[in-house]
């Protein structure tokens, strides 16, 4: 099965930029923004990656230039996976997983990937908590092209049942909204080093 992995990065940063801080995903983290941490870990999965952009977010565009762009004016999460699946129809499936989870591994999306073989609906738990990245067989292709609103994809795992997948890896879990987050991040990978 040829699965693609969906990267949402066509959100404003609301949060980031109210605080004067710009683009979170361009924001720094150990010397490199955010999104190239996500996309190195993303692409040495050897699965195709797909990032879902805004057209004018250039800056975004030149850091993904080894990756697929999906150039999308999103007002919401929803729309956001919509376009990206809509755009990749002709895979047997998607990894789905935000921009700004610098942290999450390679080893995660391929965990999600191997259970996504044999599961057409995949979350992965950390603690007892759902978390990035999501795998859909592409039976929910109909169901994922016609989300809308801000709240992803919760209303197909509200619908149907899933199969978890247990992780112990923080990265499915921690993201970038605040610097005060950023640097919880900054503080997790300078222990994990000592």
């Amino acid at each position: 099965m040829n699965f693609a992995v969906l990267i949402t990065a066509a959100g404003f940063s609301k949060r980031f930029r109210n605080a004067g801080s710009g683009n979170k995903l361009l924001a720094l983290l150990h010397g490199k923004p955010v999104l190239r941490h996500t996309l190195e870990h993303a692409q040495a999965t050897g699965m195709d990656v797909y990032v879902i952009t805004r057209p004018e977010d250039h800056q975004v565009h030149a850091m993904a230039n080894q990756a697929n762009l999906i150039k999308f004016a999103s007002d919401g999460l929803g729309l956001s996976i919509a376009a990206g699946v809509k755009a990749t129809k002709n895979y047997d499936g998607w990894i789905i997983a935000h921009g700004d989870m610098p942290l999450l591994t390679t080893a995660s999306y391929m965990a999600v990937k191997r259970q996504l073989l044999t599961s057409p609906l995949v979350r992965c738990v950390v603690d007892g908590k759902f978390g990035h990245p999501a795998g859909f067989q592409k039976k929910f292709l109909e169901e994922l092209i016609a989300l809308d609103g801000d709240i992803g994809a919760r209303r197909i795992f509200g619908s149907h049942p899933s199969v978890s997948v247990n992780l112990d890896d923080p990265g499915c879990l921690l993201d970038v909204d605040t610097q005060s987050e950023l640097r919880i991040l900054s503080n997790y990978l300078n222990d994990i080093k000592l």
